[in-house]
C-alpha cells in the first residue's frame, strides 16, 4: 500500500516540480509575476535567481521520477520524509517572500500543504500496518 501511494505521490510531484522548474527556466517574468515578486530593485538579477532556482529544481523532479520508479519501500519512506521536508521548506520560504500576496503564491502555499499532508498520510499509513 505504502509502495503504491509513495510512487504516485513522487511521480505527481516529479511532473509538477519539472513543470514549474520548465516554467522558471523559460519564463521567469510569468512566474515573477504569478507570485508577486517585486522586480523594481534589480530585475536582472531577481529574474536570474528564478531561473537558477529553476535549474537546481530540475533534477530534485528528475530524481523523484527516478526514485518512485527504482526505490524499494524503505528508500520510498525515507524520500516521502526529506518531501514533507522540502515542501514544508517551500512553503514557508512562499510565505515569508518579499511582495503582496497573489493567487500564484497562495495557489503554491496550499499545493505544498497539500503534499505535505498526503506525505504525512502515505507515511502514517505505513506505521499503522507494522
Amino acid at each position: 500500500m505504502l509502495d503504491r501511494q509513495m510512487r504516485l505521490l513522487l511521480r505527481i510531484g516529479a511532473a509538477i516540480i519539472g513543470l514549474s522548474s520548465l516554467t522558471a527556466l523559460a519564463t521567469p517574468t510569468a512566474l515573477a509575476g504569478a507570485l508577486e515578486l517585486p522586480l523594481d530593485l534589480d530585475p536582472d538579477v531577481t529574474l536570474w535567481n528564478i531561473r537558477v532556482s529553476g535549474a537546481i529544481l530540475l533534477p530534485l523532479a528528475a530524481f523523484m521520477a527516478l526514485a518512485a520508479a527504482f526505490f524499494p519501500e524503505r528508500a520510498l519512506r525515507q524520500s516521502g520524509a526529506i518531501m514533507v521536508s522540502f515542501a514544508l521548506l517551500l512553503a514557508v520560504l512562499l510565505a515569508l517572500a518579499p511582495g503582496p500576496w497573489s493567487w500564484g503564491r497562495i495557489f503554491f502555499i496550499a499545493l505544498g500543504a497539500l503534499f505535505i499532508l498526503l506525505y504525512a498520510k502515505a507515511l502514517r499509513a505505513r506505521l499503522r500496518h507494522r
